[in-house]
């Protein structure tokens, strides 16, 4: 028969910790904006000063 794992209990402490670490809405869109879209203009910068985009 397995045995049961054991679970540990949240404690206040832990639930703090969580409230605190938790990032406003606001955080959370430019953090979105930086790691969406920026990689997505320096790829566009970059190709178009390689000549890309320019007709052969």
């Amino acid at each position: 028969m397995p045995r049961k794992k054991s679970r540990k209990k949240l404690t206040s402490k832990t639930i703090q910790e969580n409230e605190d670490t938790k990032s406003s809405p606001r955080t959370a869109k430019i953090v979105l904006f930086v790691f969406g879209v920026g990689p997505l203009i320096l790829m566009c910068l970059f190709l178009s000063s390689n000549g890309f985009f320019n007709a052969p």
